[in-house]
């Protein structure tokens, strides 16, 4: 039996909401860095990320990265969170997310509640992201240039 001042599998979980989380380990050298050196990361190494605002707030996890196949740039970020009829899925454009270099998390300049209000994604996902007039109204939602412009 585990003492009293013994910690719990999931003591890690508490009070995380609002907390900022803890620095990923670099994966170079310790060389002093410049503006001109590259700190490449895997797109894998983002998915199952949580997503913040620029508040810090946690809004939901990055599923998966959707690649343009002929522009070869990443249109979207697929982003779930909770919501109250089970798991949402919201596509966040690309180019509305900047990468906390700090933290490598990705983070939007929305808040919950203006997500809540996103376009949505009924039925099949990629068709309805490549839909011309959909993410039309979804870059122009999250106040950001189209990706094929």
């Amino acid at each position: 039996m585990a003492s009293a001042s013994a910690p719990s599998r999931d003591d890690h979980l508490v009070g995380t909401l609002n907390r900022r989380p803890a620095l990923r380990e670099a994966t170079s050298d310790d060389r002093p860095s410049s503006k001109r050196d590259a700190v490449l990361l895997g797109a894998t190494s983002f998915c199952g990320d949580g997503v913040y605002d620029i508040a810090g707030r946690f809004l939901g996890w990055l599923d998966e990265l959707v690649l343009d196949t002929y522009s070869g740039r990443i249109a979207y970020a697929l982003m779930s969170g909770g919501g109250f009829l089970g798991t949402e899925f919201f596509a966040i454009p690309w180019s509305a997310i900047t990468v906390d270099r700090v933290y490598r998390r990705c983070v939007i300049k929305i808040d919950l509640e203006r997500l809540i209000d996103a376009p949505g994604l009924d039925g099949d996902l990629l068709p309805r992201m490549a839909d011309p007039d959909w993410a039309t109204k979804v870059h122009a939602y999250y106040g950001c240039e189209p990706y094929w412009e």
